[in-house]
């Protein structure tokens, strides 16, 4: 269990290894499951995290409608 921050660490991983498979509709996704109020969230890769679930949900959606935009305009 951490209630360390995970966002900064995806958002690196994924500049690192770039493994989504980006899509018009991540941000929204991940905002839906952030309207679900988790307390507690399995991470991939690393440990549980519990805390401001729905606020590290909704940064991570923010880092990915950015990338979106980002490849869109390219």
């Amino acid at each position: 269990m951490t209630g360390a921050d995970v966002v900064g660490p995806s958002i690196a991983a994924e500049d690192l290894f770039r493994f989504s498979s980006l899509n018009p509709g991540m941000g929204a996704t991940i905002r839906g499951l952030a309207r679900l109020a988790p307390r507690r969230m399995a991470l991939m890769h690393g440990p549980t995290f519990e805390g401001d679930c729905a606020e590290a949900l909704h940064a991570l959606a923010a880092d990915y409608d950015r990338r979106v935009g980002e490849a869109m305009a390219a």
